[in-house]
């Protein structure tokens, strides 16, 4: 009863998240006074640069779920496309509904080893696209830092700043990758250290909890190790999907600039604003709210209202529900899926239990 009471809560927190989210799309609508001048935008709307935002996106999932087949081979558990994309759709789903994305990667873990993927190998899978992930987003965003930063800095202050603390703390997690290569037992031992201070400060009275987070760095440490042999052993591997990380990092950074001229404005390249919407995601990627909700409609108006004008609310919109609610939908129908396959798995077990009792009673009376 716990359990599904916990389930239950679960579910109805996620639909908040939604619900929420929208809740803010719709405050945007309401108090935008670009709101009037919708007739205009949507009369300059070009439809086929749209679908070249969607296809973007697209490309986003199918780079995700290409890095995720190639580390799966070269880990000796291979896995067909339609199990990929269905993994890939169900992180989508989770981290769009978890604060700094945090609940995907343990639900794909979840459903891989419900595939006969043991956990140590689902993890060192997913370590190796996050690495990927994260080299390819630094790659773009020291990009952005040269040729865009005064640009930024010129429209928002307060983004520049944000932009700066998001790039340090993703090179401090980079710095502190290598470090683990180098030297994992030193990184270990300050990691337990750092724990350990901050148990005793916050959990004093609760010991077991900081018992629990060192374990789970050690685990972390371990997985990580893991990752790190894989790319030495099969080097050429981990270079496709980093080269496959950055394709899907510049699709999904390059929507924005589709979705521009899909609104029938043009003047500004597509290289300056991939850069703009790259220090405009690294900016509000600690934002601790699922999607970085309110951070990035805010941050995208004071990034974008120069290039967009009156179109920056449409703009936004169009945007937003490309790169975030398509990911929902689309996750949510994986989700679905994977939950019906199990059903169908689970009742195909339970007959084959039955058949084989019977049959069993069957040879008992002879």
């Amino acid at each position: 009863m716990n359990t599904g009471k916990k389930k239950r809560n679960q579910t109805l927190q996620r639909m908040l998240v939604v619900v929420l989210s929208i809740a803010v799309l719709v405050g945007f609508v309401l108090f935008d006074k670009d709101v009037q001048r919708l007739d205009n935008v949507l009369a300059a709307m070009s439809p086929w640069w749209l679908i070249g935002a969607l296809l973007c996106v697209l490309l986003y999932f199918l780079g995700d779920t290409t890095m995720y087949l190639i580390a799966c081979r070269d880990m000796g558990a291979r896995q067909p496309f339609f199990e990929g994309l269905i993994t890939t759709m169900i992180g989508f789903f989770y981290s769009a509904l978890t604060p700094l994305a945090s609940g995907g990667q343990p639900f794909q873990v979840i459903q891989m080893r419900a595939r006969g993927i043991n956990v140590g190998t689902a993890t060192s899978v997913l370590m190796v696209k996050f690495m990927a992930w994260h080299i390819a987003m630094s790659i773009v965003g020291a990009l952005g830092f040269i040729f865009c930063g005064q640009m930024l800095l010129n429209e928002s202050s307060t983004m520049f700043v944000m932009f700066i603390v998001g790039y340090l703390l993703h090179a401090l997690c980079a710095a502190a990758g290598f470090l683990l290569m180098l030297r994992p037992a030193l990184v270990q031992r300050a990691g337990n250290a750092v724990v350990g201070f901050l148990g005793r400060l916050l959990f004093r009275r609760k010991p077991e909890r900081t018992g629990r987070i060192q374990k789970a760095w050690d685990g972390f440490v371990s997985d990580y190790k893991q990752a790190v042999a894989f790319a030495v052993r099969h080097r050429m591997g981990m270079l496709c999907i980093v080269l496959t990380a950055l394709t899907e990092v510049l699709a999904y950074l390059g929507t924005t600039w589709f979705v521009y001229r899909g609104l029938g404005l043009d003047g500004v390249g597509f290289w300056t604003m991939t850069l703009m919407q790259a220090a405009l995601s690294i900016s509000v990627a600690f934002v601790p709210l699922p999607g970085a909700s309110i951070a990035t409609e805010g941050g995208f108006y004071a990034v974008f209202t120069r290039f967009f004008g009156e179109a920056r609310l449409v703009g936004m919109l169009i945007w937003r529900a490309l790169t975030y609610y398509l990911a929902i939908l689309l996750g949510l129908a994986a989700v679905l899926i994977d939950g019906l396959r199990k059903n169908v798995r689970t009742s195909g077990d339970e007959r084959t239990g039955e058949l084989k009792n019977v049959s069993g009673g069957e040879m008992e009376r002879f």
